[in-house]
């Protein structure tokens, strides 16, 4: 049986497309527990899309087309200890993305969005400790799709800036373990870190946290450098 869904365009990532993170979450809603979603094609943003069974995952279509495949994983928890909240919002002033930013409208860290949607999360480098940080003000309550979108970001510019590549990447596949807590937090640290370079393949982490440093999910994620 298939599941309707659309992709408010709100949660713009590169132009014309949905953010990669938001989307893995609206799919992994689909699933059970932790859950890996590898995306096959830019989702698009404002058309009506459906979600399908598939070999106990789940598949995300645009008519015929297959967008995205989902599956359960069992994921592993490498996240560091998280940097001081004091830490984290001095790296804020350091983000790469200020000086130029190749998808300045993405809903998770775009320069050019100051509506209610937009999570701006800047994240800039801690250098000793090789991570990108920011904080983040969710202004309310957050789900587990906007959690997703989150723990994306800062594992894109983690792996751009570590691997010491000039050219924008793309969200190739996030597998993400969410814990998120019951009471409201009115602000979050989101770290990001290069595991590996792989020629255009970048291996990634992200993790989120409370401001006193209480752990509340992470991901592993590939991106791919544009050519």
């Amino acid at each position: 049986m298939t599941k309707p869904i659309k992709i408010d365009p709100a949660y713009e990532g590169p132009p014309g497309s949905a953010n990669g993170g938001y989307s893995c979450g609206v799919l992994a809603a689909h699933l059970d527990g932790d859950a890996e979603i590898t995306l096959r094609r830019p989702v698009p943003l404002g058309t009506p899309l459906r979600v399908a069974p598939r070999d106990g995952g789940v598949l995300l279509l645009d008519g015929d087309e297959t967008i995205a495949e989902g599956a359960p994983v069992r994921l592993e928890d490498n996240s560091p200890k998280a940097p001081a909240f004091a830490d984290a919002l001095t790296a804020t002033a350091s983000f790469p993305g200020l000086g130029f930013h190749p998808y300045p409208k993405c809903v998770g860290c775009g320069t050019a969005r100051t509506d209610a949607r937009a999570l701006r999360i800047f994240p800039g480098p801690i250098e000793e400790r090789k991570l990108l940080a920011a904080v983040w003000y969710p202004g309310g309550p957050i789900g587990p799709a906007e959690a997703w979108a989150a723990l994306d970001c800062p594992g894109g510019w983690a792996a751009m800036h570590f691997g010491r590549t000039e050219r924008p990447a793309v969200l190739g596949r996030m597998a993400a373990h969410l814990s998120l807590p019951e009471d409201p937090q009115s602000a979050y640290i989101v770290v990001g870190w290069l595991e590996s370079v792989d020629g255009r393949k970048l291996t990634a982490g992200t993790a989120l946290y409370s401001r006193d440093g209480t752990p509340h999910g992470f991901s592993r994620q590939t991106w791919i450098t544009l050519r």
